[in-house]
C-alpha cells in the first residue's frame, strides 16, 4: 500500500508540473450548458471570483445562488419545490471543506449525526433515529445510504470525499422512495459526472499526523455519443493515537484508496445510459480506546477496521413517444470487512501495574464479514407537461452476508493457572425484498399541489449459525406519504406533509445461549408516523436562500439496541442485542440559510433542534421520559466566506453539538462541544493553494461511549469514551486544466 501511495504522489506531482503545457491540449473546460457541479473549475472558483474564473482588478459582482436540484427523489426536482426537509451539500461545499471523509461534513446538515466505534463513520442518525453499532442484528438500517445508486446502508465508510459531486440528505421517513432502509431518512451521494470537453484535476495535501494525500481526475469525450471520467485518490494518516506498549503512532492509521470511473453513453435522443464503477479500499487500523479515555493507548494486539468494496451501477433512461419515460437502475456491490480489536485495551505489564499484583489479562476479538448485494428498480414516469403526474415502480433487493468471529481470552491471578478460552462463531443470512410503489401528484388551478405516495414491501430472510439457530422471518410492510404545497412566485413555497415509514424486523446474530430467551432472538418491524410543515425560498434577487421545517414523529414498536455484560471478567461477553420496546417521540426544528452579503462575503447557517423521549418502555420503566441515545438537543454550523478580486479567500465554520446519551443501557452522557474549522489561500489561473485547520481549538469530544467492567481485579463498571480527532492542519494544492 505504501508503494501505491508513493506512485500516486509521483503521478500527481508530474501532473502538477506539466499543467501549463497540457492546458492548451485539454481545452478550457465544459460548455456553458453543462449541468452544475460537473466542472472542477467551477467548484474551485467557489471561494474566489465569479464562476468564469477570471481575475479582475475591479470588484466582482454580487452573485445569485445557483439552483439546487434533488436527484434522490423519484423524479429530479428543485430543492425549493420538494415538499420535504432536505439538505444538499454541493460540490463547492465539499471541495472547500478540506475534509477527507463524509463524516467531517455531517454537522453541516441539521439533525444529522454519526456514531463512532469504528475507524470511519458507518452508522448515521437522522433526527435522533439510527443504528450506532455493527454488533446489532440483521442489516435493516434506519438510515439508507446510497453511493452512485449502489446500496451501502450500514457500511457507509466508503464515503470518501475526493471527486464527489453532491451529497443529499432527505430527512424524515422515505417510505415511498426507499422503504425499509429509510425509516428516518436517506443519504444519497453522487460522484462527478463526465464532462463534454477534456479536463483534468490534480491535488496534493500534506498535514500533521503524518498525513499525505494525492488525487487525480481525468474527464472528457469518448466519441460523439459518450463521455467518461476516471479518478483516483490515496489518503494516509497515522490516526492521532500513540501506542505506548508498542511505541508506535500508527496503530490507528488510516490508509484509504478510492478509485471511481463513470461512462455516459447516449446513442439516441431517446436513450441515455450511465455506468458507474467504484473500488474503495479502507485498510485502516483500529486502536481507538484506552482505559483513561486519552489518546495514548496501551493495547498489545491492536486491531483493524478495514473495508474493501467493489461496486457498479447502471442507469438507463428511455423516453417514449408521447412524453412517458422509463428509468431502470441496477446496482451491485461486494464488500469484505474486517473488524478486530484488543478487547482488554492493555497488556500484562500495564494491568499488573494498575492492579498492583501480577496478573495475566489478554483478550481479542476478530470478525470477518463478507456482504454482497444486488438491487433492481424500474420506474415509469408520466409526461412532465400535465397538471397530473405519476410514478409507478417495482424494486428488488437481494442481500447475502457471512460473518466469522473468533474471540480469544486468558485471565489468571497469582496462584491460579491461566485458563485460555477460544470461541468461534459463524453465521450467514440472506434476505430478499420486493416492493411495489407509486406516487400521484396534481396541481390545481390556484397553484396548490397535492401529492400522495404508497409503497408495499415484503422481506423474506433466512438465517443460520454455528450455534444451531435457524430463522426464516417474513415481514410485510406498508408506508407512504401525503403532502400539500403551495408556491409563492417562482422561488418560494410552503408545504405540509404526513409520512409513514417502516423498518423490517430481524434477528440477533449469535445471541442464542448467551443469556437471551428464545423469544428475544427475533424482533418485529418498527413503524414511524411523521408530521411536518415547512417553508423554503429564494429571495433578494437570488442572494438569500432559506429553508425551515418543523416536525413531530411518533415511533411504535421501537427497535432498541441494548447491551449486557454476561461475565465481568471477559470483555468479549459484552453483548449487543435488539428488541422491540414501547414507543417514542421525536420532534424538532430545522433551519438552513445561505446568503451573499455584499460583494465579497457569503454567510451560511444550519441549525437543528431536537427533543426526543422514550414514552413507554415496559422492560425498563425507569427510562420512560428520558431522551433517546445519540440524539443531541441541538446542533449548528455557522459558516463565512470572504474572497478578494485577486483570488485570495478566507473561509471557515463554527460547528457545535449538544451532549447526548450514549446508550439505552445506562445514563452516561457526552459533553457539548464546539469545533472551529478554518482555511485560507488563493486561486489563480487554474491553480489553487490553501492552508486549512480542522478542530483548530483542539476540542476534546466523544463520538462513542460505553459503561462496563474492564479493569481487574475488582472489575468496577466504568465509563469509556472514544475521542474524536484532535487539531488537524495542513496545506492543499490543486491544479485544474
Amino acid at each position: 500500500m505504501r508503494q501505491s501511495i508513493h506512485a500516486l504522489f509521483t503521478l500527481t506531482a508530474i501532473a502538477l508540473w506539466a499543467a501549463h503545457a497540457l492546458t492548451p491540449a485539454w481545452g478550457g473546460g465544459i460548455s456553458a450548458s453543462e449541468p452544475r457541479g460537473n466542472s472542477p473549475q467551477q467548484a474551485a472558483d467557489a471561494d474566489t471570483p465569479p464562476p468564469s474564473g477570471r481575475i479582475s482588478a475591479g470588484v466582482p459582482p454580487v452573485e445569485a445562488l445557483e439552483e439546487v436540484v434533488v436527484t434522490a427523489s423519484l423524479k429530479e426536482v428543485r430543492s425549493l419545490d420538494l415538499p420535504s426537509s432536505v439538505t444538499v451539500l454541493e460540490a463547492q461545499t465539499i471541495r472547500r471543506s478540506g475534509a477527507q471523509h463524509f463524516e467531517e461534513l455531517v454537522q453541516l446538515a441539521p439533525n444529522l449525526h454519526w456514531s463512532g466505534g469504528s475507524s470511519r463513520a458507518r452508522y448515521f442518525q437522522v433526527r435522533g433515529i439510527g443504528e450506532r453499532s455493527q454488533y446489532e442484528g440483521a442489516p435493516n438500517p434506519s438510515v439508507g445510504f446510497l453511493l452512485d445508486d449502489i446500496d451501502f446502508s450500514a457500511i457507509g465508510g466508503v464515503a470518501t470525499r475526493f471527486d464527489l459531486d453532491s451529497v443529499e440528505i432527505l430527512r424524515g421517513p422515505q417510505g415511498t422512495r426507499y422503504g425499509a432502509n429509510a425509516l428516518a431518512g436517506l443519504i444519497y451521494a453522487r460522484s462527478r459526472e463526465p464532462s463534454r470537453e477534456r479536463e483534468a484535476e490534480a491535488e496534493i495535501s500534506l498535514g500533521n499526523d503524518d498525513m499525505r494525500a494525492a488525487g487525480l481526475a481525468l474527464s472528457g469525450p469518448l466519441g460523439p455519443w459518450a463521455a467518461g471520467r476516471f479518478s483516483a485518490h490515496q489518503y494516509r494518516a497515522n490516526g492521532f493515537r500513540r501506542n505506548a506498549t508498542l511505541d508506535r503512532n500508527d496503530t490507528n492509521a488510516r490508509d484509504e484508496l478510492s478509485l471511481r470511473a463513470k461512462l455516459n453513453y447516449q446513442p439516441s435522443p431517446e436513450l441515455a445510459l450511465r455506468l458507474a464503477l467504484l473500488h474503495i479500499d479502507l485498510g485502516n487500523g483500529y486502536d481507538g480506546w484506552s482505559i483513561d479515555n486519552e489518546l495514548t493507548t496501551w493495547s498489545d494486539r491492536p486491531g483493524r477496521d478495514s473495508q474493501t468494496s467493489t461496486g457498479a451501477s447502471l442507469r438507463a433512461d428511455y423516453a417514449f413517444p408521447g412524453g412517458h419515460s422509463l428509468v431502470s437502475i441496477t446496482g451491485a456491490a461486494n464488500s469484505d470487512i474486517e473488524y478486530s480489536y484488543d478487547a482488554d485495551w492493555g497488556e500484562d505489564g500495564y494491568w499488573s501495574q494498575i492492579a498492583d499484583l501480577e496478573i495475566r489479562y489478554d483478550y481479542t476479538s476478530r470478525t470477518l464479514r463478507e456482504r454482497s448485494g444486488f438491487s433492481q428498480e424500474l420506474r415509469l414516469l408520466s409526461p412532465e407537461d400535465g397538471a397530473t403526474g405519476y410514478v409507478l415502480g417495482v424494486w428488488f433487493l437481494n442481500l447475502d452476508e457471512d460473518n466469522d468471529r473468533l474471540d480469544t481470552g486468558l485471565y489468571a491471578e497469582p496462584g491460579h493457572a491461566p485458563d485460555p478460552s477460544e470461541d468461534r462463531f459463524d453465521s450467514g443470512y440472506d434476505a430478499q425484498s420486493l416492493a411495489l410503489f407509486g406516487e400521484l401528484s396534481h396541481a390545481f388551478a390556484d397553484q396548490w399541489q397535492v401529492a400522495a405516495g404508497l409503497r408495499y414491501e415484503q422481506r423474506d430472510a433466512n438465517y443460520a449459525d454455528s450455534n444451531g439457530e435457524r430463522f426464516s422471518p417474513t415481514d410485510g410492510m406498508l408506508g407512504g406519504h401525503l403532502s400539500v404545497s403551495r408556491p409563492f412566485g417562482k422561488d418560494a413555497s410552503v408545504y405540509a406533509r404526513i409520512a409513514r415509514g417502516y423498518k423490517a424486523g430481524g434477528f440477533n446474530l449469535g445471541q442464542g445461549g448467551q443469556g437471551l430467551a428464545s423469544g428475544e432472538l427475533v424482533y418485529e418491524p418498527e413503524y414511524l408516523w411523521n408530521y411536518e410543515i415547512g417553508a423554503k425560498g429564494l429571495w433578494l434577487d437570488g442572494r438569500l436562500r432559506g429553508e425551515l421545517a418543523v416536525f413531530h414523529s411518533r415511533r411504535a414498536e421501537v427497535q432498541v439496541e441494548t447491551n449486557v455484560q454476561v461475565d465481568p471478567q471477559d470483555p468479549n461477553t459484552f453483548l449487543f442485542f435488539t428488541r422491540n420496546v414501547g414507543r417514542g417521540v421525536n420532534r424538532g426544528i430545522e433551519l438552513a440559510m445561505d446568503y451573499w452579503l455584499g460583494e465579497a462575503w457569503r454567510m451560511s447557517a444550519a441549525l437543528g433542534f431536537l427533543d426526543t423521549e422514550i414514552t413507554r418502555n415496559p422492560g425498563r420503566p425507569e427510562l420512560e421520559g428520558r431522551e433517546q441515545p445519540h440524539a443531541p438537543g441541538y446542533g449548528y454550523a455557522l459558516g463565512a466566506l470572504w474572497r478578494h478580486p485577486q483570488g485570495w479567500f478566507v473561509a471557515g465554520e463554527l460547528t457545535g453539538k449538544d451532549g447526548f446519551y450514549f446508550s439505552n443501557s445506562h445514563d452516561r452522557k457526552s459533553s457539548a462541544h464546539t469545533l472551529l474549522n478554518l482555511r485560507a489561500g488563493r486561486a489563480w489561473n487554474g491553480w489553487e493553494a490553501f492552508a486549512w485547520a480542522r478542530n483548530l481549538l483542539d476540542e476534546y469530544y466523544a463520538v462513542r461511549g460505553f459503561f462496563f467492567a474492564n479493569v481487574p481485579p475488582d472489575w468496577p463498571e466504568q465509563e469509556f469514551r472514544q475521542q474524536g480527532d484532535p487539531r488537524h492542519f495542513g496545506v492543499t494544492i490543486r491544479r485544474i486544466f
